[in-house]
């Protein structure tokens, strides 16, 4: 039904212009993609016009770390140019991956999420290296002046997690994590292992980087296996994550599966939240999307402590410790509160431990983040370690 008809379009290739220059490497990628950009430019999501498209503009847009491409793209109709279309989002990807995306949210998405809470996927087109999917911006409701909640976070605007927690993951507690959606696994460490630490050599890498920054931002020292930092011995996250002889069940529902502050679109007017993204959307561990909000929390908010108050601060939050007057740490107990609001009655507690741990691993392997985002991480995964291995 959304697949894109290939028929010839009236819209020249040269009619498509990119703001700031075309973002090809080469001559090849643009010929494979810009016939993509055609055809979704004149059929997907058209509006109420028998006049043709007569000229495209796009804008890039900035995404997160994958290997695709997301435009703004803004049509005009009429052999004038004069009459301006709204405009659409562009997503151009490795064809294997778009078609996975598509397949997702025909699965997953549009007969599952409110409509507020996600874009109408409006056309998809491939060739044999790309595919292309055309959204609509920002949400079918007509949000304006959409931002990320990665941009909130960094102007200090932490407040948008409450908003996000209301405006989506109430909704998908209703949809994706409701209890019908619920299934009982068997090896919590398996999931996190198979599903983040896919490399050889990652999980001693990533602890080695965790090491590292340990050592750099509050003093670590090894004996015995163990971290020691001022009077306390932090356990091998490696060790307690996945060399455990017992095996940890945990539950699973249907996830968003990359839920960082770059997928959450925020409108102004009206005040709405939006997903984008849905690659890796599928099952997984419950606790997986809210941590992953936890996380851009620590990696976006401005510098707002030392290293040493950064420490402490993060051990408070293990502890479940409320700090009056400290929206970083607010934010982040919305979060835990949620996670108990959603899944407390099913979910051991300690696995969202397990999760702040397992994440907190898994982004020692980022190598664009802050000292203070990874001083953030690093003190979060060791405390979140140390209260799980207390709780099993």
């Amino acid at each position: 039904m959304l697949t894109v008809p290939s028929l010839k379009p009236a819209l020249a290739l040269s009619a498509i212009r990119f703001a700031g220059g075309a973002p090809f490497n080469g001559t090849r990628e643009r010929a494979q993609a810009l016939p993509l950009i055609q055809r979704l430019a004149v059929s997907a999501g058209l509006p109420d016009t028998d006049l043709p498209v007569s000229a495209a503009r796009l804008e890039a847009l900035t995404g997160g770390r994958s290997e695709a491409r997301v435009f703004k793209l803004t049509r005009r109709y009429g052999p004038e140019r004069m009459a301006l279309g709204a405009p659409v989002a562009v997503k151009l990807a490795p064809r294997a991956q778009g078609v996975r995306e598509r397949t997702h949210y025909e699965q997953w998405v549009r007969d599952a999420l409110p409509a507020a809470c996600r874009p109408e996927l409006l056309g998809f087109c491939s060739s044999r290296a790309y595919a292309a999917l055309c959204y609509s911006y920002a949400g079918r409701h007509g949000l304006t002046k959409a931002d990320t909640l990665t941009r909130c976070l960094q102007r200090g605007d932490t407040a948008k997690v409450g908003l996000v927690l209301r405006k989506i993951f109430d909704p998908l507690h209703d949809s994706w994590y409701r209890p019908a959606q619920l299934r009982m696994q068997s090896d919590i460490a398996s999931r996190y292992r198979n599903h983040y630490f896919t490399r050889a050599h990652a999980l001693a890498n990533t602890e080695t980087a965790l090491r590292a920054c340990a050592a750099r931002y509050f003093n670590v020292r090894q004996e015995d296996g163990h971290y020691v930092i001022g009077g306390w011995s932090f356990p091998s996250p490696r060790v307690v994550l996945f060399n455990a002889n017992v095996k940890r069940r945990y539950h699973s529902c249907i996830l968003h599966g990359d839920l960082n502050s770059d997928n959450l679109l925020i409108g102004e007017k009206p005040a709405g939240v939006v997903i984008v993204d849905f690659l890796k959307t599928g099952r997984g561990h419950v606790y997986e999307d809210l941590m992953h909000v936890e996380a851009s929390v620590r990696i976006n908010t401005p510098r707002d402590a030392s290293f040493a108050e950064i420490w402490e601060k993060e051990r408070l939050i293990a502890l479940g410790r409320r700090l009056p007057g400290d929206p970083y740490a607010a934010a982040i107990r919305k979060i835990r509160d949620a996670a108990a609001r959603y899944f407390g009655h099913v979910e051991d507690e300690a696995n969202y431990h397990f999760a702040a741990a397992a994440i907190g691993l898994r982004l020692m392997q980022a190598v664009d983040l802050t000292h203070i985002a990874r001083a953030r991480i690093t003190a979060s995964a060791l405390w979140a370690t140390k209260t799980l291995a207390e709780k099993i």
